[in-house]
């Protein structure tokens, strides 16, 4: 009977070693897709910068047409002034989740602007 007993708590610890093999492997995955989605989409603070300063025709062209008036004020105040998105939104009248909206699809926007763009930027 004992042995009989061992060979069930073996059958059971083998079943939650392989349950917790494929939970890590499913978390491995998903690490590595996300990891990968950022990485397409990255687009350092640095180069909106650079776009937000430039004299560049085709850079001002961007902010001028590919942005609107509330997502080229989103920007400067939080790349360029700092601030938090409290206190953007206290100066917009916005919500802190709609600044924080209007950000991304801001820099979604320069993402592709960029891509579309690449030989022509210098």
């Amino acid at each position: 009977m004992n042995n009989y007993q061992e060979l069930i708590n073996d059958i059971v610890f083998a079943k939650f070693i392989n349950y917790m093999k494929k939970a890590l492997l499913h978390k491995k995955m998903n690490y590595i897709r996300d990891n990968k989605w950022i990485n397409e989409k990255e687009c350092s603070i640095e180069k909106i910068k650079d776009l937000m300063y430039s004299e560049n025709e085709e850079h001002l062209d961007l902010l001028g047409k590919v942005l609107n008036t509330r997502e080229k004020s989103v920007l400067e105040l939080h790349i360029l002034e700092k601030r938090t998105y409290n206190e953007i939104a206290k100066k917009l009248k916005i919500k802190p989740e709609s600044v924080r909206k209007i950000k991304y699809r801001a820099i979604k926007k320069i993402i592709k602007w960029r891509k579309d763009n690449e030989n022509r930027i210098s």
